[in-house]
């Protein structure tokens, strides 16, 4: 069963459903990639641990999968002073307080990503694709990671991918100008899929931009390779298809009873209560 948007499923950026949606859709791409590669270029897989904690944004606090257990509690037990007041202490003490004994599981995601390689030159990294997780796009120690890990990448002889599916977010991590033209757009973007090729680095970063508003099909784009070697063009919307239709999604892992979070506006809201109508008439 498809979904019932013609492009990106904004109800896919909830907390909840965001983390199993974002590596479904990584290996997708991966999958489509080593079907359409020339050789001897191939598509694997990468990955990174992140804490995944945004801070309070839009449709609340997104965490970790990370369980905090209580293994032990021992009691917290006060002495009450017999003479009142503050206490003087002669000597210091030597038996320890009691406390609470808390029993953290803290574990770190693991984020994935694509990498492009060429068997030739000792499989070297060609070309590197990020779907932007939400700690990306927020302050914090995901988002400070990430910016390092990308101006490795662009200083590199790697080219760049970044594809953006979350509307909530900060993107003034492209730069400024980059930032400023995004607001010149018209329509406003809802969503954004950037291209760098590492051989447009000479001074200045020239970026391909694909804005895409949420009531458009996701683009069709040009995955750099070698300089001298024919580009790949990846259908991002068959990408999604396959992996929503293989995904649990239409199965209750969404709800669409409920309103999305991040919230649309109230235009983009009828717009997709008749979208969900007409899908669920028809199946």
């Amino acid at each position: 069963m498809p979904s019932p948007f013609p492009g990106m499923d904004p109800w896919l950026e909830a907390s909840a459903v965001w983390p199993d949606f974002h590596d479904a859709l990584a290996g997708e791409i991966r999958a489509t990639l080593n079907c359409i590669l020339p050789e001897p270029y191939y598509a694997q897989l990468g990955a990174r641990e992140e804490l995944g904690i945004v801070g309070h944004a839009a449709g609340g606090r997104i965490i970790p999968d990370v369980t905090v257990n209580t293994s032990a509690k021992m009691p917290r037990q006060t002495t009450p002073s017999t003479t009142g007041g503050t206490a003087v202490l002669d000597s210091p003490r030597s038996e320890v307080t009691e406390s609470l004994q808390w029993d953290f599981a803290n574990e770190l995601q693991s984020v994935s990503f694509i990498e492009i390689r060429d068997a030739r030159s000792g499989h070297d990294v060609v070309t590197v694709i990020e779907i932007l997780s939400p700690s990306n796009k927020s302050s914090g120690p995901d988002h400070d990671s990430y910016l390092r890990k990308r101006t490795q990448v662009l200083a590199s002889t790697t080219s760049l991918i970044e594809i953006d599916l979350l509307r909530a977010g900060r993107r003034d991590f492209f730069g400024a100008e980059v930032h400023q033209r995004m607001y010149e757009f018209d329509p406003q973007s809802d969503y954004i899929v950037f291209v760098q090729r590492a051989w447009q680095r000479s001074g200045r970063l020239l970026y391909q931009l694909f804005p895409i508003c949420l009531i458009d099909t996701l683009p069709v784009i040009a995955v750099p390779l070698r300089q001298a070697d024919a580009e790949a063009t990846l259908d991002l919307q068959y990408a999604f298809q396959q992996t929503y239709e293989r995904g649990p999604y239409r199965r209750g892992a969404v709800n669409y009873d409920q309103p999305p979070q991040p919230p649309l506006s109230d235009t983009l809201a009828v717009w997709a209560q008749q979208q969900l109508d007409v899908w669920r008439q028809a199946n």
